[in-house]
């Protein structure tokens, strides 16, 4: 046993990154124990049912979970960062799991947008209302109005006090740079800062609209000139509304004719609060140009043809189109029964197959949007990507943010990390597809097998087979075959890694050369709990709770046997006196000893005696038994000791 003091120990300023490689020794006092820990278990339960306070103040407020203090003479800030440049940084506050609270429902998220953060992509998606380098506070919450959920997901900003503000700043720090601030008498634009509306015009005053207000106000109020301005008014209204009749009547008659308007009508704006429709039951409203800044139709509208924004950026929003008023925010597609001619961007709804189909700028593909998913890919790798191939990214990106991808294949880890299946083939340098899960329909199947089979990565790069790979090769199944049909073929792509596929029962599987592979030599039985291994090398060896153990007390006196099936255990002798420099034996039943090669080991826990004069040994095996034998080496003055001795033991089966 080693003498050294533990301040005479080497003093370490740092514990180890890993903190499992750090031990400490302490006692539980309830238990009266002496153990080990790591400073890992420390810190797992080091503020479990304690406030975690850093500084040097006291806590003195009630409910605290965590308090930070500092004395700085310029200011203390609490830091966190993302060292990812593609991610946010976030503080989030849920709501209680109880009442649904995750950190992707039901929460408030503070945060801040790295460089190279993708606006879209992010974990807590805010859109495209995010950029790289910006800053952001908002509520993920109930929707007002959901029945029984009616209140919540609101953003309360503001002060609580009187005669206070709320400042909004733009473009810089200081006083001069606040554009608004908000009171309890309303909003107040400052600093000479205008209201802009949408058509580009502003406004910073309302004294020409308050004067005219006034104007009309007394002018009505005037009762001598309204009598003359009614007069007037009633005169003039009755000359038009009798000219307009006839007009009225000529339209209408005009309208009723079976005359055809060809001619192309263009408007600046046109509004139509009901529906366009054909002045008889069977006829048709037919246009062949229809050119517009603005049309609003607020009932139905029926294009049988195309509709489109008259600039490559205008937009076309729809509330209501459908031809059943009830299905409100719905379009109802024309069943297309056979194949339509492909149009790069156009979407249309195919009766075969019950679905959306999106037709992309690369002939051929056609996915059904509502059974796959894909993904616009370059080939950059200085080689065609065949048809029917199975590909892997390879970590770049273009400059327009479209990923680079290479040929997948089963002879490394690296290789095996299956993106997808293209379906056309993609040249050096160009844009193609890769269907990455569920359905591919509508190709060159025939090189693929036959229908049913399910495929696995080949070791021959971008190639796929019905048969597994073996040996050090990754294992995994990429699709399954529905049909070969070289025109109508169809699979289903579903990428699994499957490294335990063909490997016998019981077979352990390993990491070798960043690869699993199997062992021919290592192999478990679970109905039996047995691991069979030709060598096992550790550094500790630890019963887990499942080992049977046994803890007896021993009667009568010191060679008493005594009954301890298990493979672990603890004995406690009686305290019968043994004789200095004499020895006691007696015998262990124990069930688990099958064999006469098994071996028992034993040691004393608790010698009572102090200094401790006893020695312990196992002096023999036999199937179902062993033998302890117990020396009391004292041989000075009252060398016989009465001690209810502790021993613990151990057992390692050998046999079978």
């Amino acid at each position: 046993m080693s003498s050294i003091k533990i301040s005479q120990l080497p003093a370490f300023t740092k514990i180890n990154a890993n903190t499992s490689n750090t031990l400490f020794v302490g006692v539980d006092i309830p238990s009266a124990q002496t153990f080990q820990f790591t400073a890992h278990t420390l810190a797992q339960g080091l503020y479990s049912n304690e406030t975690l306070s850093v500084g040097n103040n006291p806590n003195t407020l009630p409910n605290t979970v965590a308090q930070f203090a500092s004395n700085g003479a310029s200011y203390v800030q609490t830091n966190l960062v993302n060292t990812d440049d593609g991610g946010t940084a976030d503080i989030v506050v849920t709501a209680n799991s109880g009442s649904g609270g995750t950190d992707a429902a039901y929460f408030t998220d503070l945060g801040f947008a790295n460089k190279n953060v993708q606006p879209g992509l992010e974990f807590n998606n805010l859109g495209t209302a995010l950029s790289p380098l910006d800053g952001y506070l908002y509520v993920q919450g109930n929707s007002v109005g959901v029945p029984s959920t009616a209140n919540g997901g609101n953003l309360i900003i503001g002060t609580t006090t009187t005669n206070t503000q709320i400042k909004f700043i733009a473009g810089g720090y200081n006083s001069g740079n606040i554009v608004a601030i908000i009171t309890g008498d309303g909003i107040k634009m400052v600093n000479g800062h205008p209201i802009f509306f949408t058509d580009g015009t502003s406004q910073n005053t309302a004294a020409a609209t308050f004067a005219y207000s006034n104007a009309a106000f007394a002018a009505a109020n005037t009762a001598s000139n309204n009598i003359t301005i009614i007069q007037g008014v009633d005169t003039t209204q009755n000359t038009w509304i009798a000219s307009n009749a006839v007009f009225s009547q000529a339209a209408f008659n005009k309208a009723n004719t079976s005359v055809q308007n060809t001619a192309v009508i263009q408007l600046q704006s046109l509004t139509l609060s009901g529906n366009l429709i054909a002045n008889t039951v069977g006829q048709s409203i037919s246009v062949d140009t229809f050119l517009s800044n603005s049309a609003t139709f607020n009932k139905n509208l029926v294009v049988l043809g195309n509709l489109s924004a008259n600039t490559l950026l205008g937009n076309i929003f729809f509330s209501n189109v459908t031809t059943i008023t009830t299905q409100a925010n719905s379009i109802l597609w024309t069943q297309q029964a056979g194949v339509v001619s492909q149009q790069t961007g156009q979407l249309w709804y195919s009766s075969n197959t019950q679905s959306l189909v999106l037709d992309t700028d690369i002939a051929g593909d056609r996915p059904s949007i509502s059974k796959v998913l894909f993904f616009r890919a370059y080939n950059n790798t200085g080689a065609t990507i065949p048809a029917n191939s199975f590909v892997r990214l390879t970590g770049g990106i273009t400059a327009n943010l479209i990923p680079y991808i290479a040929l997948a294949d089963a002879t490394s880890a690296a290789n095996a990390t299956v993106a997808g299946f293209v379906s056309n083939g993609i040249t050096n340098g160009a844009y193609g597809f890769v269907y990455s899960s569920g359905l591919v329909e509508n190709f060159n199947a025939s090189g693929l097998g036959v229908g049913g089979d399910v495929l696995y990565l080949s070791a021959s790069p971008g190639q796929s087979s019905n048969v597994a790979p073996t040996g050090s090769n990754t294992v995994v199944q990429v699709a399954r075959v529905l049909s070969n049909d070289p025109v109508y073929g169809k699979i289903s792509v579903q990428i699994q890694l499957r490294q335990a596929y063909g490997r016998t029962n019981g077979q352990m599987l390993y990491v070798y050369a960043n690869n699993i592979v199997s062992s021919n030599t290592i192999s478990v039985n679970d109905a039996t709990g047995t691991v069979n291994a030709n060598t096992i090398i550790a550094n500790t060896f630890v019963y887990g709770s499942a080992t049977a153990n046994a803890m007896v007390t021993q009667l009568t006196s010191k060679s008493t046997a005594v009954t301890a099936n298990g493979m672990s255990g603890q004995i406690t002798m009686h305290n019968a006196a043994l004789a200095g420099q004499g020895y006691v034996t007696f015998t262990v039943n124990n069930s688990y000893v099958k064999h006469v090669n098994d071996i028992p080991f034993v040691a004393i826990q608790n010698g009572v005696t102090t200094p401790n004069p006893y020695q312990v040994c196992v002096g023999g095996v036999a199937v179902g038994s062993f033998n302890i034998s117990v020396y009391n080496s004292d041989s000075g003055g009252g060398s016989s000791h009465s001690d209810a001795i502790v021993l613990n033991w151990g057992l390692i089966g050998v046999g079978n």
